[in-house]
């Protein structure tokens, strides 16, 4: 799993919850980086911040998709719900949002439902 967000709370969050079910988090402080470290380490699944300086989220998940292979899905973390943001990251393939302030219900529900094909290929179900 990767997390793109610019705050470091966020990241460790993110670290925190997932690490107790045994996941691998990685991190990225910024777009450029997150687009390195996605294609680098191809995750299972991408948590991604909207507003970011330098490199948005939905730039960051642009430049993602230009590779048509790179079919990781992709949530995007945001406390706005700007109409044309929102419809560009629909076009764009964006898997699910995450409105800021979260749960950590909300948080684990939305991980599991988006990997739980991966989930069930592990398990041999």
């Amino acid at each position: 799993m990767l997390i793109i967000d610019d705050q470091a709370g966020i990241r460790a969050l993110f670290r925190e919850v997932f690490s107790v079910f045994g996941c691998e988090v990685v991190e990225a402080g910024n777009g450029y980086e997150g687009v390195e470290v996605a294609v680098r380490r191809s995750p299972d699944i991408i948590f991604l911040d909207m507003k970011m300086p330098g490199l948005s989220g939905i730039e960051t998940l642009r430049l993602l998709r230009r590779d048509k292979e790179f079919s990781v899905p992709v949530v995007l973390v945001t406390a706005y719900q700007e109409a044309e943001m929102m419809y560009e990251a629909e076009r764009l393939g964006v898997a699910a949002r995450l409105v800021k302030p979260f749960d950590v219900e909300e948080l684990h529900g939305l991980m599991f439902r988006l990997t739980e094909p991966l989930t069930q290929q592990v398990a041999g179900i």
